[in-house]
């Protein structure tokens, strides 16, 4: 399989799916509580979802794609771009652990660590491979001097 054929799942789609595999092994596994359920995972979530939303409108705002399969015309280095290259995903893995604090059960706690995994060493790569071809030693200054998630 090409690694073109991996971005058949956009990252959310990604979240999404182990969010429902998740939930499917939470009616088998619900009695292995890690932490108790809380609902202050809220906050988490939110802020989660507002960083990978500001991210992406920042895509938006300059006309260029935010689709890991799609091709850049844009480099985005400014807002959270100034202290993460990939803020979509930070907030994604956010938002998730605030689910996992809110849900408490172990099958919500292995979903951050999963898609972090799939994220890290599939898209992540193939993107950065993507932005170096198209922007050449603009993106390499740039992801030399930003760290990759924090």
């Amino acid at each position: 399989m090409t690694t073109d054929k991996l971005f058949f799942f956009p990252p959310p789609i990604v979240a999404l799916l182990l969010i429902g595999a998740a939930r499917s092994l939470d009616q088998i596994a619900s009695w292995i509580c890690l932490v108790p359920a809380s609902s202050g995972g809220i906050v988490w979530v939110a802020a989660g979802l507002g960083l990978a939303a500001s991210a992406a409108f920042q895509f938006h705002a300059i006309k260029t794609t935010a689709l890991p399969m799609g091709t850049p015309t844009q480099l985005v280095t400014l807002g959270a771009y100034l202290w993460t290259r990939n803020p979509m995903y930070l907030g994604i893995v956010t938002a998730l652990l605030g689910l996992a604090v809110m849900m408490g059960t172990l099958p919500y706690w292995l979903v951050p660590p999963v898609f972090f995994l799939i994220i890290n060493r599939i898209h992540i790569p193939y993107e950065e491979a993507q932005l170096e071809a198209a922007f050449g030693p603009r993106y390499v200054r740039y992801k030399n001097a930003v760290q990759r998630w924090l």
